[in-house]
């Protein structure tokens, strides 16, 4: 009578000669899933606590700052750290531009008003600047000193003076100044009054 052959373990019968063994890491959760029922209640809640934290720390940085580079998250948020750190705006907005400030005594309307009675600008081109002071209107050109009481002068005046009558003002004044080595910038017509026909009395 043969003897019977040993009975084996059912789980190397489903292993097979070609079979893989386990590997470390299976091996090792089912050492943390197995053992004592008690045991294992303890290890399977413990796993569950910290996937729930895991789960909690996720939501936090979400609702609280982003995770950056996620949309809707804090994309933007470090920009705005650095910027605070070291002391420097965040960038503004593409293409605006701050507003230029005008100075509220230059007229730069005069000039055109003077090409308008001079189309050549054979006068016109002499004035480099034209501003209020006070309650004059005063012309600069690049006339010199030897110009006071010319054509250039006087007309500059005259249309000065009807400039400013166009505009509303009743009591206009006027001065025409030119070049001049020793003093800057000398007189070479003026209408001070309603009488004046812009001629400056004679200095040389």
């Amino acid at each position: 009578m043969t003897d019977s052959p040993a009975k084996q373990n059912p789980a190397q019968q489903s292993r097979g000669r070609h079979a893989k063994p386990p590997s470390a890491l299976s091996i090792r959760w089912r050492r943390l899933a197995g053992g004592s029922p008690g045991g294992s209640r303890r290890r399977r809640a413990s796993l569950a606590g910290a996937g729930a934290a895991t789960l909690a720390l996720a939501t936090g940085l979400v609702v609280f700052g982003g995770v950056p580079g996620l949309p809707g998250g804090g994309a933007e948020a470090p920009r705005a750290e650095v910027a605070a750190h070291t002391g420097r705006p965040a960038p503004a907005t593409a293409g605006v531009r701050p507003e230029s400030v005008e100075d509220p005594d230059e007229v730069p309307e005069a000039v055109p008003y003077f090409e308008s009675r001079d189309p050549e600008k054979k006068i016109a081109r002499h004035v480099t600047d034209v501003r209020r002071s006070g309650d004059f209107l005063r012309v600069y050109t690049d006339l010199g000193e030897s110009d006071e009481n010319s054509k250039p002068a006087l007309s500059l005046c005259e249309w000065t003076t009807q400039f400013l009558k166009d505009g509303g003002d009743d009591d206009p004044r006027v001065f025409v100044h030119g070049k001049s080595s020793d003093n800057g910038s000398v007189v070479l017509a003026n209408k001070q009054s309603d009488k004046d026909d812009c001629e400056v009395p004679e200095t040389r």
